[in-house]
């Protein structure tokens, strides 16, 4: 794998050379899962003082149902994001479009995000499509909308283990 500077990266990182697949992210295997997390540190909270999201988690799998062939299944999301105000979560299916690109649809209109190779080993980045997405707090049905603002649009995040169900 190629170092790249941290410009490089950010540069680099809306090109195809970037773009990977959703089995490369993760094998289409029955019943796997992939999850990244990051928690932004008090001091770069402090650089970004209009970023809101404090941490975010990233949960992918894959599935068949009984009338899948085998590898033709369908790859699921769940978002959650802790912002200075709160919690909420969105979760949707994942798809790949002709051109590679791996798009994440909220269920309910919730949103969109995209999610690509960061350039760094195992981690992603996650964007916010659409201006943002609606979200909720497990157990509350009130939604609260998060919109895609410079500081609060693009998140890399890490690969963490999944938790157990």
């Amino acid at each position: 794998m190629r170092i790249f500077t941290f410009c490089a990266v950010a540069l680099a990182a809306t090109s195809p050379a970037f773009a990977q697949t959703l089995d490369e992210i993760l094998a289409p295997r029955p019943d796997t899962a992939a999850c990244w997390h990051r928690t932004y540190s008090d001091a770069h909270l402090a650089k970004h003082p209009q970023q809101k999201v404090t941490a975010v988690d990233f949960y992918l799998d894959y599935y068949e149902m009984d009338h899948d062939e085998a590898g033709k299944g369908s790859y699921s999301f769940s978002i959650d994001f802790t912002t200075r105000e709160g919690k909420g979560w969105a979760g949707g299916l994942c798809y790949q479009d002709d051109q590679g690109k791996v798009t994440c649809a909220g269920d309910c209109d919730s949103g969109a995000l995209a999610i690509r190779n960061s350039g760094t080993e195992g981690a992603v980045l996650v964007e916010l499509l659409s201006g943002g997405m609606r979200l909720s707090d497990c157990g509350d049905d009130t939604a609260f909308y998060m919109p895609a603002e410079p500081d609060d649009k693009l998140f890399l995040i890490h690969p963490a283990a999944c938790p157990a169900d």
